[in-house]
């Protein structure tokens, strides 16, 4: 059917077109005098065509445009989440899938996205009341209620306007907002608190000796280098949503040659879309490697997989050499990037104040990536989390838009800085690399049939000056060790996937949704404040919006669960009800009909006016979230993700508060890889512990599930759920 109007559309085009360049180019030519006609060195029928040409193709221009003048209309619809079976939807469908080019480029979309929505001030503030209640007391409740009538009728409505006004005048209104106040804004330290990091391959080895370190990340920063020139040059393909509906893909400049720069009061994002070298750590020695060369055609081109092993074991043995000295004459600055921002800001005005010092720090925040070569030797996938997420202090420069990290087994991961974008932009970097990684026998990197180079740039190790930051440097590294020892990180498999949530009839992420409430109800007795993301990136420059799963249905079932008095089909009525809210709040989220993201911009406009409302100061509006979630996909490109033969266990983040938990999960048919965080320094809370309730919290669930289902069979006289 697809096919069929795409040649409906071309033969009303055509047709359109013909009779048009007949109509016109008879008409233009009797417009020329018949002298004019007589002198010129053609004939009639020559100027016909000349004519035709020339109305022709702006015919097929008009053709076109109008063409993505629909697709962008068409994408302004939004019901197909909620109704994807009406008969509105697969007309929207059909229509949409038969306009689209099937060969898209990265930004082809971008123009034509629509923009995020500004929602109305009394919707906000309903659905607001709704998503708090069940947190608070009765009490606490109504003591909210007052202020925010109050702030719905007096302060509302003019912080509204300013966000009018943006909505008006930006691209999306929220986009700026959120780098700068929710990231840039931080003066907090970024690794564990904000940055993000992400595993290897589920099934991996960690004492297999042909995992070979250097030529796996010869083979990665090789992938990364070719996926950079895709993003700069605009040839990567856009992502799509069931091949037909495109998201915004606007972060993508930022996953590469892109640092976080610290500032007293604000960092600033910067971004250097010239660079064409790397920065390696190895053994708290720094280095730039150049990776491109002229090659034997006289082409400026990436250095070959083969090409970058060589330059790395170079860099290998001259780091074992330098290993020698003391560690004062080998220490490196990347533990500034651990700290406070106003004090690590501080100290790089210093820093830049020395030639030597300013010299190496330019070449650390242009490069493309940075790589570390570790000197550890992970044994799970949990110590990996652990070492992506934290390293030793001198490995990392946490204000990198990515740091790539291969261990002396082969182990491999990254660390992300936040501010540049979210994890599947990575993720599908990561998915690239890895699938077109190549070995020979021996286990090295190969040249993969691509022109090598006549002269290949040597790593230059980095130098720096640092005797007047030796007690910054100690004092930084003690408060580091302290942060990255009170992490307590695992990755945990929980022993079913959606394949058999979707046979119990619901939704597998809402299913763990509850799952995580139930968890947490039976080890902590109360109900948490929870954050789910959810992406936003089907409208223009838009990111993440907050998915709210806690509901009064979700408490309903968390509390009654455990009860003997509580009948399994009240038990079961209250968890599909609780699915039900937690999958239409996914949708709103989606399609920016949630509250967090406008509240938030509601506080900045008053910030910045000069007078925060009363409703901020309250608890349910600052307080963090007890429990921090996100679900992600486990393959990304609609091409690559279909054949790899990589199983990617995903990534993780810590928790927002002391006493909380962050949880990472991936679903795929047959299991869910969770990667769990917490702080050992609570008493109350524990990773493994939580690993351990949430497996028993989805198989309890699938027990109630299944029960129900027998039930339902018996009395239709049909046969039990196997």
């Amino acid at each position: 059917m697809a096919g069929m109007s795409k040649y409906l559309f071309a033969g009303i085009t055509g047709a359109t077109v013909a009779a048009v360049v007949g109509i016109f180019s008879s008409s233009l030519l009797c417009c020329v005098p018949k002298n004019v006609v007589e002198v010129l060195p053609i004939d009639e029928n020559y100027c016909l065509i000349i004519v035709a040409f020339i109305v022709g193709t702006a015919g097929f221009g008009i053709a076109e445009w109008l063409r993505w003048e629909i697709i962008r209309k068409l994408l302004t619809y939004r019901d197909w989440l909620y109704n994807h079976r009406s008969w509105k939807t697969k007309a929207w469908g059909f229509l949409l899938s038969s306009l689209v080019p099937k060969k898209n480029m990265l930004y082809s979309f971008q123009d034509y996205l629509p923009k995020y929505p500004l929602p109305k001030l009394e919707d906000t503030c309903e659905r607001t009341l709704k998503m708090i209640k069940p947190l608070l007391t009765d009490e606490e409740y109504l003591s909210v209620v007052k202020v925010l009538r109050d702030f719905q009728k007096n302060e509302g409505p003019k912080l509204q306007k300013i966000l009018e006004q943006r909505y008006e005048t930006e691209e999306n209104w929220m986009s700026e907002l959120w780098d700068k106040y929710v990231y840039l804004a931080g003066r907090g330290p970024l690794p564990v608190h904000s940055n993000f990091s992400c595993n290897g391959e589920k099934n991996f080895n960690h004492n297999d000796p042909t995992n070979k370190q250097v030529p796996s990340a010869a083979n990665i920063m090789f992938g990364f280098m070719e996926y950079s020139q895709k993003i700069k040059d605009g040839n990567l393909s856009n992502m799509m949503i069931q091949n037909m509906v495109p998201i915004s893909c606007d972060r993508y400049k930022y996953i590469c040659s892109t640092t976080r720069i610290p500032g007293e009061a604000i960092d600033e994002l910067k971004t250097y879309p010239d660079s064409r070298h790397i920065v390696v750590f190895r053994k708290k020695s720094m280095y730039r490697l150049d990776l491109f060369a002229t090659d034997v055609n006289g082409k400026e081109t990436i250095l070959t997989p083969r090409e970058i092993q060589t330059q790395l074991e170079l860099l290998m043995k001259d780091a074992k050499d330098v290993e020698t000295k003391s560690d004062k004459d080998i220490l490196n600055p990347s533990i500034f990037t651990s700290t406070t921002r106003p004090r690590w800001a501080q100290i790089r005005k210093e820093l830049l104040k020395n030639k030597i010092n300013a010299e190496s720090l330019e070449v650390v925040e242009s490069a493309v990536v940075c790589l570390a070569l570790g000197d550890g030797r992970p044994q799970s996938q949990s110590e990996e989390f652990k070492t992506y997420l934290t390293g030793n202090g001198f490995d990392r420069w946490f204000d990198k838009s990515m740091t790539f990290v291969t261990e002396e087994n082969g182990a491999m991961g990254y660390n992300v800085e936040h501010t540049s974008a979210e994890a599947t932009l990575s993720g599908r970097m990561w998915e690239y690399g890895l699938y077109h990684a190549q070995y020979d026998s021996s286990g090295n990197a190969t040249h993969r049939n691509i022109p090598q180079h006549t002269v290949i740039p040597v790593p230059q190790r980095l130098q720096w000056e640092l005797n007047d930051f030796e007690d910054d440097i100690a004092d930084m590294k003690s408060d580091w060790d302290k942060l990255a020892d009170d992490v307590d990180a695992i990755v945990y498999f929980v022993d079913k996937g959606k394949g058999f949530i979707k046979k119990l009839r619901v939704s597998p992420d809402g299913y763990m949704q509850m799952a995580l409430q139930l968890t947490f109800y039976r080890l902590h007795k109360k109900t948490p404040k929870t954050y789910e993301t959810a992406a936003t990136r089907l409208f223009k420059n838009a990111r993440t919006e907050t998915i709210r799963p806690v509901s009064e249905h979700s408490v309903a079932f968390t509390k009654a669960f455990d009860d003997p008095n509580v009948s399994v089909a009240k038990k079961v009525d209250h968890l599909k009800k609780a699915i039900i809210h937690q999958t239409q709040y996914k949708f709103d989220a989606m399609n920016g009909r949630a509250v967090d993201r406008h509240l938030l911009g509601l506080y900045i406009a008053g910030k910045l006016s000069g007078s925060v409302p009363k409703l901020f100061t309250m608890r349910p509006f600052y307080e963090a979230d007890e429990l921090s979630t996100s679900q992600s996909p486990l393959r990304y490109d609609s091409v690559i993700g279909k054949i790899t033969p990589y199983d990617p266990v995903g990534g993780g983040f810590g928790p927002q508060r002391q006493d909380g938990y962050g949880v990472a999960y991936f679903m795929d048919d047959v299991s869910v890889s969770c990667l769990i965080t917490s702080f050992k320094s609570c008493p109350d809370t524990g990773s493994q512990k939580f690993a351990a309730g949430l497996q028993q919290a989805v198989d309890d669930i699938k027990i109630l599930l299944e029960s129900s289902l027998n039930e339902k069979n018996v009395s239709n006289g049909k046969p039990k759920h196997p």
